[in-house]
């Protein structure tokens, strides 16, 4: 009988016989558990922000030293100017990025999809199931250290919350620091020698790669039909061909950047082909038009983002249709995964009742960010939160001195940016930083102490405690609005978030 263990456990147990020297992380769902092992068992390292996670492991590779970034979903719209550059200007050792993606978005902003960074960066992007999770580690780096690119793990909170398949111990040749013999070219230069030796190698490996299955199966009377999947959702659709007794090929993908379109064209001639991943139509779309017949949410037999059992068994009972209307109502935040109301205990309430007050009576719009601020936005305290770091940025776009709210965390990760532009600018802003020096949302990770950073950025700076109560806090930011340019009020407290 196969044994299996956790995912998370074998990506863990991956990464020490793959020796990689250096891991560093960004915290957020899926990945932060994932991340607390290794830094409990592997000396992984928490990061201010992405694209720094990104850049450090670039130069232990550039010293001949395996290394590995670990980051959700949307931490790689963080790390990708890197990452697009890294594929031409190449790397030394092997570079291996976790990101761990949300779908049905649980405890995300959204539910993007990691594959497409792939498609972006021309770099290689595996998504593999249980089955072989703990083997795709040791496939990301042989393939990392080939054409000198990093490689894109993609996993979903579904695959990490598995039982993963016991894999093989397996030898990895020594890495290599990098080859400087690339500055001889120009930077087009080095776009054209990318396409002419790199990326036709990662097309070979794709079209080559034992990762990826293809299994025969019976047909149909009307004409052949085949299923293509990727991924976590690999794993519904064996379990229900097989609960079914449904004899169909499959196609189960996970090196799935570049696509193997030669070897899947080759296998389903002119069949009618269901494809089912998580959650955009990035194999979909590749696929393109030919002889074949292609289902999926294109032509409305599955709907956008994550999938469940239900769908995907609705989507395969359905392939004889060549289009569907699904029922896409939205849901309701009260369908979210997670609480969308402030603690009880919070610290910050005051501030937050402070400037509900003062929006009623003004009408202004207020900025929040992507930490523990969207909580009030139901309660109709913040009014938009676009991106973690971000809120200083839209506040200071708004017409008259507004109000960014923004967390000592989201302040470190990428909002100082936007701060000193603004005192840079001179442009009319309020910043109100929430200073409890944690990540509360993702765990309590500690925070670099705001306060020292924000006085070595703006002259107008201001520290109040959790003591202060909303009245004497509403007086203060009135008098930081009534000033001209750039206003800090940093107030402090105490997370009692367990």
């Amino acid at each position: 009988m196969t044994k299996t263990a956790p995912c998370i456990d074998k990506i863990a147990s991956a990464v020490r016989e793959c020796d990689v020297r250096s891991i560093t992380c960004v915290p957020g769902y899926p990945v932060t558990e994932l991340a607390e092992l290794l830094i409990a068992e592997a000396d992984a390292k928490w990061c201010i922000n992405e694209k720094v996670a990104l850049e450090i492991a670039l130069g232990v590779s550039a010293s001949g030293s395996r290394s590995m970034v670990i980051v959700k979903h949307v931490g790689m719209n963080l790390l990708s100017d890197p990452l697009i550059t890294a594929s031409t200007h190449r790397i030394g050792a092997g570079i291996v990025i976790i990101a761990g993606d949300d779908p049905m978005a649980a405890a995300s902003q959204n539910e993007q999809d990691s594959r497409y960074w792939g498609l972006i960066a021309e770099v290689p992007v595996l998504d593999p199931n249980p089955t072989n999770l703990h083997d795709a580690i040791f496939e990301a780096y042989r393939i990392s250290k080939t054409v000198r690119t990093p490689v894109i793990v993609r996993v979903t909170d579904h695959v990490l919350r598995s039982g993963c398949v016991e894999g093989k111990v397996q030898a990895l040749n020594m890495p290599e620091p990098f080859d400087r013999s690339i500055w001889e070219y120009s930077m087009h230069g080095r776009h054209q020698l990318f396409h002419r030796d790199t990326y036709p190698m990662i097309e070979d490996l794709s079209e080559r790669s034992h990762l990826n299955r293809y299994q025969e199966g019976g047909g149909s009377e009307d004409g052949q039909m085949c299923i293509i999947s990727s991924g976590y959702a690999s794993m519904i659709v064996a379990s229900i061909m097989r609960q079914k007794g449904i004899e169909m090929p499959h196609i189960s993908l996970s090196f799935v950047n570049p696509l193997p379109v030669k070897r899947i064209v080759d296998f389903i001639g002119d069949w009618r082909v269901l494809v089912v991943e998580e959650t955009e139509p990035v194999i979909e779309g590749q696929l393109g038009t030919g002889t074949y017949k292609i289902l999926g949410r294109r032509s409305g037999h599955l709907p956008y983002g994550g999938l469940t059992e239900e769908d995907i068994l609705f989507a395969i009972e359905n392939m004889d249709k060549n289009e569907i209307t699904l029922d896409t109502t939205p849901e309701t935040l009260k369908n979210r995964g997670y609480a969308r109301s402030i603690c009880e205990d919070c610290p910050f309430r005051p501030v937050y009742e402070a400037v509900k007050a003062i929006k009623k009576n003004s009408g202004m719009m207020i900025a929040g960010d992507m930490g523990c601020s969207i909580r009030t936005a139901p309660a109709g305290v913040v009014d938009v939160a676009y991106a973690l770091g971000g809120a200083i940025g839209v506040a200071a776009g708004m017409p008259a001195k507004s109000i960014a709210i923004i967390g000592d965390f989201g302040l470190v990760h990428s909002g100082l940016q936007a701060l000193i532009d603004a005192e840079f600018n001179q442009r009319d802003v309020l910043v109100v930083v929430l200073a409890n020096r944690v990540s509360a949302m993702t765990g309590g990770q500690e925070v670099p102490d705001p306060e020292r950073i924000v006085r070595a950025c703006c002259s107008d700076v201001t520290t109040i405690d959790e003591t202060a109560g909303s009245q004497v806090i509403e007086q203060l930011i009135r008098e930081k609005l009534a000033a001209k340019g750039v206003s800090v009020i940093v107030a402090c407290g105490e997370c009692r978030k367990d």
